[in-house]
């Protein structure tokens, strides 16, 4: 009964956490990029080891136990049980958030290890052998060696895949210990299994500093050289290319950031999704917007579609990226995988850094990208830290990425005085402030206006409206624009996937701009294609959306 109620208001239910009371719905009008269901159930769980090691009471160890004996065989692994005895609490990915401070400075080797010599993990994995994830839990580090072993003994004891047998098996041995050893009755109807060890810390942090050194030494994939007189434009099937090294390679120059090896973040194995290609792909688009600007190339792109996802992603192929710029004076990137925390992605980004990055650049800057990550809580870079940074390069800034921020009036008024930019990116930012302070779509049209060399238009926003289309309508505005994405529909009881404003003056601001306008990408469709196709046929023009579906 819940689950018709749930499908009449919202959506289809498509599957269950039981562990995190968690629903997966599908809606007929879900807009951006969904994250994966694995990666979000191990995101949550990557939350709930935070709290590992906390000393739980003697009645709370009774009840754990009498719940074992009395238990049924389960299904699946349950969230690992605390040792109450552990040396130190935290793991690799928690002591990084230590780096976040304004003090800071720029790391390049992984975080110091806690007290403890040896760590117990235990690792679930798909039992048929797919490879599709494995969740890793730190179940405490310990002094000594037969400490570990102890604790060890002790989580597999708790564990109810090893109920019958794993004590009679492993009698007298010392871990490893895993599931998969147990009789074929046993584990035959396992969907996971569970594996539980030992890590010699000083051993496995000498390891990942010498693969460190060995990522941060390795060579770019080869990249095709682009002939900026032979500019291209739009959709290509060119081949997509993960480079999992690339922020390791170029590490961040803001401080604040750390370096880590790229298995340390969620989805490593996933390739294209993977969570740094995520923030490869954010960062490809912010120098395809360089190159377009101010090199003169084109602007191509190509999708993909990730497992269990609605939407395509999308790809840049800028013929420059990181590995060309890692030390051009003239671009501040914070859009950087060394800044974020890949236990809970949480940036590292703050206002006194941006700033002192800024103030003391040797050039003046043109290029400012910023991925401040909104969408994680504890994050310490404000709108005002973002408006003052513009403010202070305002008079030769030409590209501004923002991606992610806290989005208020005086940010964009800060983006408005850039007399001399010429690409914007604002995506998936946060709208910020009460009353005046408020971003509108009035503020945003002054951009429109007063940038007059704009060329690169990327808005991914509620307030590109009304306004905005009145700006770009009147031929004075923005003359060289070539690119123009914009992504904000409205939905509404009636109708999803409208353009805001009024249509025809959306179609004449379009029309009228055929000659100058490369690449044109109104409200997207789930395969990324234009609900509007200037100069295009019938079925190209979509901007009134469609009715909602009747549930």
């Amino acid at each position: 009964e819940l689950l018709l109620q749930l499908q009449s208001l919202t959506g289809t239910v498509s599957k269950f956490s039981s562990e995190h009371r968690l629903w997966e719905i599908k809606y007929d009008d879900g807009d951006g990029e969904e994250m994966d269901w694995d990666d979000l159930q191990k995101a949550l769980k990557l939350h709930d080891s935070k709290n590992k090691g906390k000393k739980r009471s003697v009645t709370e160890e009774e009840s754990a136990d009498e719940k074992k004996k009395g238990s049924a065989k389960k299904k699946r692994a349950s969230p690992p049980t605390q040792d109450v005895k552990p040396a130190a609490l935290a793991s690799p990915t928690a002591l990084a958030g230590t780096a976040g401070t304004d003090e800071a400075g720029k790391k390049t080797s992984p975080p110091t290890p806690s007290s403890g010599t040896f760590r117990v993990v235990r690792t679930t994995y798909p039992s048929d052998g797919s490879g599709s994830y494995e969740e890793e839990y730190v179940v405490g580090e310990y002094a000594t060696l037969e400490e570990a072993n102890k604790a060890a003994w002790r989580e597999m004891e708790r564990n109810p895949q090893f109920e019958d047998w794993g004590e009679e098996d492993y009698a007298g041995k010392s871990p490893p210990y895993s599931s998969a050893d147990g009789p074929f009755e046993a584990i035959a109807d396992e969907d996971e299994f569970i594996d539980i060890y030992v890590v010699d810390i000083a051993k496995k942090e000498e390891e990942e500093k010498k693969m460190l050194d060995a990522v941060m030494k390795s060579k770019p994939p080869a990249k095709k050289k682009s002939d900026p007189s032979k500019r291209k434009f739009g959709k290509t099937n060119r081949q997509i290319v993960v480079d999992a090294n690339l922020f390791a390679r170029n590490p961040c120059r803001i401080p604040g950031g750390t370096t880590r090896l790229p298995s340390d973040y969620p989805g490593y194995n996933k390739g294209k999704g993977s969570f740094a290609f995520l923030i490869q792909r954010l960062s490809d688009r912010n120098y395809a917007m360089r190159a377009m600007c101010l090199e003169g190339h084109g602007a191509e792109y190509n999708t993909f579609k990730k497992a269990n996802a609605y939407y395509v992603c999308v790809v840049w192929y800028p013929p420059s990226n990181l590995d060309n710029h890692k030390n051009d004076a003239t671009i501040v990137d914070g859009c950087h995988l060394d800044l974020i925390d890949p236990s809970d992605g949480k940036t590292y980004l703050t206002g006194r850094n941006l700033d002192s990055v800024i103030v003391n650049a040797s050039e003046p800057v043109e290029c400012l990208f910023l991925n401040a990550s909104q969408s994680n809580s504890g994050n310490c870079i404000s709108a005002d830290d973002i408006a003052t940074a513009i403010s202070k390069c305002k008079d030769s800034l030409q590209c501004l990425a923002l991606n992610e921020c806290k989005l208020d009036a005086s940010m964009i008024s800060a983006i408005a005085s850039c007399s001399k930019l010429r690409g914007v990116i604002i995506d998936s930012c946060e709208l910020w402030g009460k009353g005046d302070d408020r971003p509108t779509d009035a503020g945003l049209s002054e951009v429109l206006r007063s940038c007059s060399d704009l060329r690169w238009c990327f808005v991914k926003s509620s307030i590109f409206g009304t306004d905005c289309w009145n700006a770009l309508a009147d031929e004075g505005a923005c003359p060289n624009l070539e690119l123009l994405w914009v992504d904000a529909p409205l939905n509404t009881q009636d109708r999803i996937h409208t353009a805001r404003g009024d249509h025809d003056t959306i179609r004449t601001a379009l029309e009228h701009r055929a000659n100058k306008l490369k690449l044109c990408m109104i409200n997207p469709d789930e395969k990324n294609k234009s609900r509007y196709v200037v100069g295009g046929g019938k079925g190209t023009d979509r901007l009134n959306g469609t009715a909602r579906a009747e549930w």
